[in-house]
């Protein structure tokens, strides 16, 4: 552990995980079908061509952006220009385009755990990566071109910023994300505007005015971009979210328990790492190492403050996020991908605890024996 600590190892191992999982299962699922077209026809037709995209065909329920498709097809081009120059067959286009949007979702993640490094200390960093790194749901995930992913990779720089303290740059990230990508982003980013202006970071009204001058540049942008693409003027999210909102019809695609985001996809998405976030969130456990009798347990739990409220202070509007989405009948694990690191966070936290006072843990469990 104390070699994977070091430099950037971590971050390699991360990668290597990540790309292990797209040449594993390098096939896509329906809902990636849209992201992934596009990014073909892009790279193989071009921005003048739309009329022979495949989405002027088969333009499927909603209409979807195609920001997101544009960056990944922009940044893909040069290694699929390589692939076509030594003759390689046209699936390894679509293995490129998912590694590399797998890379640019990854580097947002790194990002985001150099911020929690500068917060909390550069093993609560390397930890973060690690516990990544051991779960399987968000590095496979990562590569695929769903709304939630590209809407990911903006959270974790958003996220990047907000620990930074980078209010202005996290607001417009936010935002951007929220109008473009996924409209259901705002049930994060509220509790994420009330931590700030609770804490006083950020005035009221400086906060209105970042989040409409934010939402009226992305508005523009989208309805111009995709307007284009479509060969209609329109808001693609715009439509998405009437569409599952106002006519709530998401729920014709199934419908779960009001608590299984808790006692499903968190337990499956987090593993084992999950009994840590209590560590991560307490403040007791370095005082209660010292304790040498059942009195001075006791004093601890009296005297000592049993929540570390610089880790809480981060955490609680995932709570809250998860808690709003649990209202939402149709319910699916990449609909709270951005609570997954964030968690991790406070398990990366707990892990660092449990590191730091590892002697005295050690010392404690001969004792017992």
């Amino acid at each position: 552990m104390a070699l994977l600590m070091r430099g950037r190892r971590v971050e390699l191992l991360v990668a290597s995980a990540m790309t292990a999982y797209v040449f594993l299962c390098p096939f896509a699922k329906v809902e990636e079908s849209f992201n992934m077209q596009a990014t073909h026809d892009l790279l193989v037709f071009g921005v003048r061509n739309v009329d022979k995209f495949d989405h002027m065909e088969f333009p499927g329920v909603v209409p979807r952006t195609f920001l997101g498709s544009l960056a990944v097809a922009g940044v893909s081009r040069p290694i699929v220009s390589i692939l076509q120059a030594l003759g390689g067959p046209k699936f390894w286009m679509q293995v490129a385009t998912r590694w590399v949007l797998g890379m640019m979702t990854l580097g947002s993640l790194v990002f985001f755990s150099d911020g929690v490094g500068m917060r909390f200390g550069r093993d609560v960093s390397r930890f973060l990566l690690l516990i990544c790194a051991c779960q399987f749901h968000l590095l496979f995930y990562m590569t695929r071109t769903l709304p939630n992913v590209y809407a990911l990779a903006l959270v974790l720089l958003g996220l990047g910023f907000w620990l930074r303290g980078k209010w202005q740059r996290c607001v417009f990230l936010f935002t951007f994300t929220t109008v473009v990508f996924r409209g259901d982003t705002i049930v994060l980013f509220a509790p994420l505007v009330l931590n700030m202006l609770l804490s006083r970071r950020v005035s009221f009204f400086r906060m209105v005015w970042w989040g409409l001058s934010s939402g009226i540049v992305s508005l523009i942008l989208t309805v111009l971009v995709d307007s284009y693409f479509w060969r209609r003027w329109l808001w693609p999210e715009g439509e998405v979210l009437w569409f599952n909102t106002v006519q709530n019809k998401s729920s014709e695609w199934g419908v779960s328990p009001p608590l299984w985001y808790f006692t499903s996809a968190l337990p499956r998405a987090l593993q084992m790492t999950a009994l840590l976030i209590p560590l991560g969130l307490s403040s007791l456990l370095p005082t209660l190492l010292k304790s040498h009798s059942l009195h001075d347990i006791a004093w601890a739990f009296k005297t000592a403050p049993i929540v570390d409220w610089s880790v809480f202070s981060l955490v609680w509007p995932v709570f809250v996020y998860l808690g709003l989405f649990s209202f939402l009948p149709h319910k699916e694990l990449r609909f709270i991908f951005n609570a997954i690191p964030i968690l991790n966070m406070g398990s990366a936290v707990g892990l660092a605890k449990l590191f730091r006072n590892r002697s005295k843990v050690s010392k404690r469990a001969l004792i017992s024996c």
